[in-house]
């Protein structure tokens, strides 16, 4: 398997299989599994870099400010569903339809 250097995939536009651009991928989440990291999501989206900002106070603040907290346009991919094996062209592996669906979840921090 090759390897990809996932940082460099930040900000990259993510196409469906239909060749649509769907957004830029904003977050990849993992997961300690033993001594490795596993994906589990990749967050693609115009709305996923203001989630990363709510983990502060003054991110939360100010997406309640703007309204932004608990909107859509945040898509939660599984891990399966991204194809990264093309660093310079991310594909989903799913149907635009489907890509759809990939709402968030909501969280709420106290």
């Amino acid at each position: 398997m090759a390897s990809v250097n996932l940082e460099r995939l930040l900000g990259r536009r993510v196409f469906s299989k239909e060749g649509h651009c769907v957004g830029h991928l904003e977050e990849i989440l993992a997961e300690a599994d033993g001594d490795e990291l596993v994906i589990t999501e990749y967050h693609v989206g115009v709305f996923a870099a203001f989630e990363r900002l709510s983990a502060s106070s003054f991110g939360t603040a100010l997406l309640d400010l703007v309204r932004l907290r608990h909107r859509k346009g945040i898509y939660r991919v599984p891990w399966d569903k991204l194809d990264i094996s093309d660093p310079a062209r991310l594909t989903l592996g799913c149907a635009e339809q489907e890509f759809a669906t990939m709402q968030p979840r909501v969280r709420v921090k106290h």
